[in-house]
């Protein structure tokens, strides 16, 4: 049997659940499916069945940080620009790889969760 999956589900650990709403929501376009005082669950705009899940860490110390989400984007430089408006943390500058036809760079969500969007020529 080959496994047949319904859908992908990413979660990152917050501090405070309702300040990452809002920038997932509010900055990401991300829309919000469920939402409680420790956990939300968010779709994905343009990726039908990707969700990204939000879990209040209730740990001792500081949370995991999460640095292995990618999303991937038909305009990158203006994705940037827009980022750069909401003064989102960005790292470093758009890095080019030619020879697989992406272009990448990376953020942080106010929780210190490393992100990476691309852009990739079909």
């Amino acid at each position: 049997m080959k496994p047949v999956y319904k859908n992908v589900i990413s979660y990152l650990w917050v501090k405070n659940t309702k300040t990452a709403l809002e920038f997932y929501a509010n900055i990401l376009g991300c829309k919000i499916i469920f939402e409680s005082d420790g956990w939300a669950e968010l779709s994905v705009p343009g990726a039908p069945n990707t969700f990204l899940a939000l879990n209040k860490w209730g740990g001792k110390g500081e949370h995991p940080l999460n640095d292995y989400l990618t999303l991937g984007i038909d305009d990158l430089n203006g994705f940037r620009k827009f980022l750069e408006s909401h003064r989102v943390h960005l790292i470093g500058e758009i890095r080019e790889f030619p020879e697989q036809g992406m272009r990448m760079f990376k953020f942080q969500d106010p929780d210190g969760n490393t992100l990476t969007v691309s852009e990739v020529e079909l």
